[in-house]
């Protein structure tokens, strides 16, 4: 039995999306980066793993800070001194520059650092041999498939492809089939580029284990590890674990008696919504005893900054957005068209395109237009209309432009 564990996508110094209003809290923020890996690494730990794969953008960037640097390679050893090897590849977003690191990486990370595949041997301590075969990125992009060079499964007890790419016969970042991974007879298929756990092929597993910490609402939803156990003629285990320290949640907070703005600023610091960590979208019913015009825009951020700083960075309550939701609203139920908000969260999960077309298709679920357009081709044409709509509103560009 081999188990260990596939991670892809840390961004580990990615700032979190869409929180406009904790804009001066984003430094204190990637806290959560560093209790992200150090759950990864205690959950490693418990499990008492054979190995730990890293598929690609393990940072944000290709030149991470000192400070990142230092905290993620002390997790790793962590790690070197349980004798858990870590086998790291290099992606787009941390493409291989050796000179952007100020420290030597732990001697248990060993590193795929060309374009060129290459096969890394190890043995675990009840002495099944693996094998495991990557590449890295050296440059932001990689227009070629990478999948004609990885060879046959050699003569071991596991062997493991890792691979950060996209599906497809074109595009920036390493395109490759389904049918070309299955050909070489490996065990698993480590993938990492998509931020949603996707499961590509069953026979071998391909998968995406998506994004460990959701840095925005939708990524929150899908965010995890894979935890992988490969017994001998029997079909793989995985495991989806969430490791985040902090979640996207929406709460609800009854306005009834509250007839004055400082009734609804003392309702608001009250009691938390949620006890969990969390970035709150806060929504206000029973407003009827308000003035109809008692929030406005300014007065909204005014107030968002206000309680963020009466609650303190000792608080896991974090409140990015308030919506006032009146009776007929929660009659209706989700509102069939975009508002200018929700097209702003399109454009974030638009860097992603797996997560923005899943964010669009969820639209899918609404009852009028689950009844009157059921047709594929129908839906595929309006994906194309939202896509030209954000190119057009934000001027989004591909990623890597």
């Amino acid at each position: 039995m081999v188990r260990f564990i596939h991670a892809a996508d840390l961004h580990f110094d990615r700032p979190f999306e869409g929180l406009s209003a904790l804009k001066e809290y984003q430094a204190f923020f990637l806290e959560y980066n560093q209790q992200m890996v150090q759950t990864l690494v205690d959950v490693a730990l418990e499990e008492a793993v054979d190995f730990l794969v890293l598929a690609g953008d393990t940072f944000h960037q290709n030149r991470p800070t000192l400070k990142m640097q230092r905290l993620f390679f002390e997790q790793m050893d962590r790690l070197a001194q349980r004798n858990i090897p870590v086998y790291l590849c290099f992606g787009n977003h941390d493409y291989y520059d050796p000179t952007r690191y100020w420290f030597d990486f732990p001697k248990n990370v060993h590193l795929f650092t060309s374009e060129e595949v290459a096969t890394m041997m190890g043995e675990t301590a009840e002495h099944e041999r693996y094998a495991i075969s990557a590449f890295s990125y050296c440059h932001p992009w990689i227009r070629t498939t990478k999948a004609s060079e990885f060879p046959p499964r050699m003569a071991v007890d596991v062997h493991i492809g890792m691979y950060h790419g996209e599906v497809g016969v074109s595009g920036q970042y390493a395109p490759f089939q389904v049918a070309d991974l299955q050909t070489k007879g490996y065990d698993y298929w480590a993938l990492g580029h998509i931020h949603v756990p996707t499961k590509l092929a069953s026979q071998p597993p391909i998968c995406y284990p998506g994004t460990p910490l959701g840095r925005n609402k939708k990524e929150d939803k899908i965010a995890g590890i894979q935890l992988v156990t490969i017994h001998p003629q029997q079909a793989p285990i995985i495991e989806q674990i969430s490791v985040a320290g902090i979640h996207w949640l929406t709460g609800q907070l009854s306005l009834a008696g509250c007839s004055s703005k400082k009734n609804v600023l003392d309702r608001l610091l009250s009691e938390p919504i949620h006890s969990r960590p969390c970035f709150l979208q806060l929504e206000l019913f029973d407003t009827d005893d308000l003035p109809s015009d008692w929030l406005s825009p300014v007065e909204k951020q005014e107030l968002l900054a206000y309680v963020n700083q009466r609650q303190g960075e000792q608080t896991t309550q974090w409140l990015y957005d308030v919506t006032v939701v009146k009776e007929a609203q929660q009659d209706q139920g989700s509102p069939l068209l975009l508002d200018f908000a929700e097209w702003q969260l399109l454009y974030q999960t638009y860097q992603e395109p797996t997560v923005f077309h899943q964010t669009v298709e969820e639209l899918w679920t609404q009852p009028v237009l689950s009844q009157l357009f059921q047709t594929t081709s129908f839906q595929k044409k309006v994906l194309v209309n939202v896509q030209r709509r954000i190119y057009e509103e934000f001027d989004v560009k591909e990623e890597g432009e």
